[in-house]
């Protein structure tokens, strides 16, 4: 079941690659940080010493992308860091790079999603009936952009960053920022479990939960304790698995399941499956994820 340099997935990976070393989102587009970072995660798991440079090049492309201020952005194209800086970080965590590792951890440190303003907090406290959300407002992850909302995909993103360099970032506070972001994943999880894009309840309706958001909301936790929400939300994916067939649903989902120490074969399998039938259209991030999940890379993402 393992990716060997032979298979078809890694080939379809390799040839993707572009000449500055990164990978594209899809094959001839530009490199991008999430792609290339996953790739070199997945790359890394073959074990297979004629992909150390290949390995090699994608992670100098983003030691290479990363910004003054120790953050990276989603392309070249782009001038901002954002929560992009998560991935390039779990790629260059356990790397020679270990600087670039650390530096884009302070820069998350330092960043958190947009708060209420004080006539908006007064609002939403007196008013609560005409609230269009039920959330806790005064709880901040991380946002896709500067300024903006707290989202659960770049708050788990970052919180796994930042586990994984551990005891690596001695900054005072770092535990706070961590449980910080935690409480925002438990304050999101839907009714029921599982979780949305960025909120469990809107205008008074409930949000049903997404695979791949939930899948990768469990996997910034899998280092807690087991609470109710975690195993009903445990359940609730399976449930969500079972018709799935999105390459990220099966490849978070299968990484998702071995962190917990689920068996993940059915979704390994279905992988596959998936793969043979529409080589997942051409898009590197799940190609990436499958070889990742194949090759047991969940301990990539291990606090």
């Amino acid at each position: 079941m393992k990716v060997a340099v032979s298979d078809p997935l890694l080939a379809a990976l390799l040839d993707a690659r572009n000449e500055d070393g990164g990978w594209p989102a899809s094959k001839r587009g530009g490199s991008s940080t999430e792609v290339t970072a996953l790739a070199v995660m997945a790359l890394s798991t073959t074990g297979d010493p004629a992909l150390g440079e290949a390995t090699a090049a994608g992670r100098r492309w983003l030691v290479s992308r990363q910004r003054a201020d120790g953050g990276w952005s989603s392309s070249a194209a782009v001038n901002e860091s954002s929560w992009m800086t998560a991935p390039a970080v779990l790629a260059l965590s356990s790397a020679p790079a270990g600087s670039a590792a650390l530096r884009g951890g302070r820069w998350l440190l330092e960043r958190e999603g947009q708060g209420l303003g004080w006539f908006a907090r007064a609002w939403f406290w007196l008013f609560a009936r005409a609230r269009a959300s039920d959330l806790d407002t005064e709880l901040k992850g991380w946002p896709w952009s500067a300024g903006t909302f707290s989202w659960v995909e770049p708050t788990a993103y970052s919180l796994l960053a930042l586990k994984k360099l551990g005891a690596a970032l001695p900054e005072p506070g770092v535990r706070w920022r961590i449980g910080k972001g935690e409480r925002v994943i438990y304050d999101r999880v839907c009714p029921g479990g599982g979780w949305n894009y960025g909120s469990r309840r809107v205008l008074g309706e409930n949000l049903s939960p997404y695979a791949d958001t939930t899948a990768l909301a469990l996997m910034a936790v899998h280092d807690r304790d087991r609470t109710d929400a975690i195993r009903q939300s445990l359940r609730v994916l399976e449930d969500l698995m079972k018709d799935a067939r999105s390459g990220l649903a099966l490849g978070w989902a299968a990484l998702c399941f071995d962190l917990y120490g689920v068996s993940s074969a059915p979704w390994r399998h279905r992988l596959r499956e998936q793969y043979s039938a529409t080589q997942f259209l051409g898009r590197m991030k799940p190609l990436a994820l499958a070889i990742l999940a194949l090759n047991g890379g969940a301990p990539m993402f291990r606090a």
